[in-house]
């Protein structure tokens, strides 16, 4: 009886495995990035959780030439979902700071040139 259900229901499982396989490998693939939509140039963008100064890997890194211009996506690495405040070094030295971005995992989280605060300049 089995051999005889076999041809009908042999494409639903492979249909199904396929859909189960591509759905795991796109949630694998999905990258935390960082868009910089702040109208300058980013040379190095730290990550602390919200309210310390425990600064993380500059995410500049990640970059083929180490900074983040205007538009611009960052892949940032081994960064788990939170809120973290950021510390962002422009092209010239001027440093600011922003806080309780919301970072998902997977996630695109972009940070615009109003939520800059207390920028020094060197």
């Amino acid at each position: 009886m089995f051999y005889g259900m076999l041809p009908k229901v042999a494409p639903l499982l492979c249909c199904g495995l396929l859909a189960i396989f591509n759905a795991s490998g796109a949630a694998a693939a999905a990258q935390t990035k960082f868009w910089n939509i702040t109208g300058d140039t980013i040379v190095k963008f730290e990550l602390a959780p919200a309210g310390t100064t425990t600064w993380g890997p500059d995410q500049c890194k990640n970059d083929e030439d180490h900074s983040v211009d205007d538009d611009e996506r960052l892949v940032i690495k081994d960064v788990p979902t939170g809120s973290y405040d950021a510390r962002i070094t422009f092209q010239g030295g001027r440093v600011c700071f922003v806080k309780a971005l919301k970072v998902e995992d997977g996630k695109i989280f972009s940070v615009e040139h109003n939520q800059l605060k207390d920028c020094s300049t060197p």
